[in-house]
């Protein structure tokens, strides 16, 4: 019963919110943080009493495959952790970031139905209801995007709506193409049917479809166009959601549960996702050394940064699935955290291009040091938690035999020590130009520092932390990989 609060408790709490504005606008403030923190403590709390099993809930109290289930196992686990970590921190932000725009509580509707679509899909046990919350996703992460109603805002926000739309269409009909051939859109149900009579020309055909699909819900290279808008012209909370946890939800997450847990990975499919992964890194990498928005940057960051998620998972080693799921954990706190972070700095300067910044260290220290924690984890530097991320994932390229492409990513990290650099020393560290109002400037509101200090602190705890993280969070995620299309038998006991 537990599980079925992740999507329903932001859902109830929304429609609470549409009544609630009509008396308080400042009531979203509360509720809608409330929410997002219990939510995140029954994350947690799954994590310790879990133990590496598996929970199914039937709704209705129809039995699998005839009713709709709720399926909760290690890697559920760790995305709950990681969407609602982020949902909790960007709500906290949003209390006085917000302020700045009318209509604050549509904003908290819009951002809770936004997180109750992300838990439903990574707890959905049927195709067609992930299908359903990943578009609850896509139609909340369209408005959020535009919520400025600027032109940037809203056209930035129709390209995302478009290519979005282009995604979801393969993804639908690589679902439809499945159920024609299994007759279920129960995953399990349909995890066994393939399982005894094995793969046909039609699931084959169904594969590249939703690949297409998820790889541009990824952001992977070449399908990243809509990223680098959307995040400049949305607002601050928005990036550090769509960066640090939708694109990996809408992708990663699907990925592994349709293609590792249902129809199987062949050969052939991991080393697209290694080789789209490689070239995403460099793609991204040399993008953001260019950029002199703040916020643009760190859109190039992202897919450069996914691409270490894909690589990881491509090597098909149980040391590389480590890497790649530990990474997702990692990146959506740094990440989270550096969004968060320029947008404090915009907050303060009304400014976002780095190269009309500079000597923020001493006015905004919190900010300071929040950048460098997220700087340090981004690149793999020890003991942040980016750190034994990426070096999991390289040793599993090692293990897989990919030494050449393991080589690469280490060299990988000398372009992202050069755009971190770049951010340190443009925003925080040389002497501002003479037309910036330095002594003006003052550090960001208290809870604004309060959710940068959470997301430091997570930073660096995740690399103290690392041997726990790595066998309560990180290895029942894994297990769900290297049991493949074992799902079936786990769901239905068979």
């Amino acid at each position: 019963m537990l599980i079925l609060l992740f999507p329903l408790l932001p859902i109830i709490s929304a429609l609470c919110l549409i009544i609630l504005e009509r008396f308080d606008e400042d009531s979203g403030d509360y509720l809608s943080s409330a929410t997002a923190f219990v939510l995140f403590a029954m994350a947690v709390t799954i994590i310790f009493t879990l133990n590496g099993g598996v929970v199914v809930y039937h709704l209705g109290g129809w039995g699998s495959p005839l009713g709709v289930d709720l399926v909760l196992d290690g890697f559920s686990a760790l995305f709950l952790v990681v969407i609602n970590l982020v949902g909790f921190v960007s709500m906290l932000y949003s209390i006085e970031y917000m302020k700045k725009f009318t209509a604050k509580a549509k904003f908290y509707i819009l951002h809770l139905f936004l997180i109750a679509g992300l838990n439903g899909i990574v707890l959905s046990g049927d195709i067609f209801n992930f299908y359903v919350f990943m578009e609850i996703v896509a139609f909340a992460s369209y408005a959020l995007i535009a919520f400025g109603v600027e032109q940037l805002d809203l056209e930035a926000s129709i390209r995302y709506q478009v290519l979005g739309t282009v995604g979801s269409f393969f993804v639908l009909l690589g679902i439809g193409i499945l159920y024609s051939v299994t007759g279920t859109l129960d995953l399990a149900d349909m995890s066994r049917f393939i399982s005894q009579t094995g793969i046909n020309r039609a699931i084959l055909f169904a594969v590249p479809l939703l690949l297409f699909g998820f790889a541009l819900k990824a952001a992977l290279v070449p399908f990243h166009a809509w990223l680098p808008d959307a995040h400049p012209t949305a607002p601050t909370p928005v990036s550090a959601m769509l960066s640090g946890v939708v694109i990996k939800v809408c992708s990663i997450y699907g990925i592994v549960r349709i293609f590792f847990g249902v129809t199987g990975v062949s050969p052939t499919l991991l080393q697209i996702l290694l080789y789209a992964g490689l070239i995403s890194i460099f793609f991204g990498a040399f993008s953001a050394l260019r950029q002199t928005d703040f916020k643009r940057l760190l859109a190039y960051s992202s897919i450069s940064q996914i691409g270490y998620i894909m690589l990881g998972i491509g090597t098909g080693t149980p040391l590389g699935y480590a890497g790649a799921m530990f990474h997702i954990l990692n990146h959506a706190t740094f990440k989270s955290l550096f969004f968060i972070v320029a947008g404090a700095v915009e907050h303060s300067t009304g400014e976002r291009n780095i190269t009309k910044l500079g000597g923020l260290s001493d006015k905004m220290p919190v900010t300071f040091l929040s950048s460098l924690s997220a700087s340090f984890s981004l690149g793999g530097v020890p003991p942040f938690g980016g750190f034994f991320s990426k070096l999991l994932i390289i040793l599993g390229l090692f293990k897989a035999g990919y030494l050449t492409v393991g080589l690469l990513v280490v060299l990988s990290a000398v372009f992202t020590l050069a755009y971190f650099l770049k951010i340190q020393r443009n925003v925080f560290l040389r002497l501002p130009t003479s037309h910036f109002p330095l002594p003006t400037i003052k550090e960001v509101p208290v809870l604004m520092r309060v959710s940068m200090l959470i997301l430091a602190i997570i930073c660096l705890g995740l690399g103290l932390a690392f041997p726990w993280i790595l066998k309560a969070i990180v290895e029942p995620a894994v297990a769900v990989l290297t049991n493949g299309c074992k799902y079936g038998s786990l769901i239905l006991g068979l």
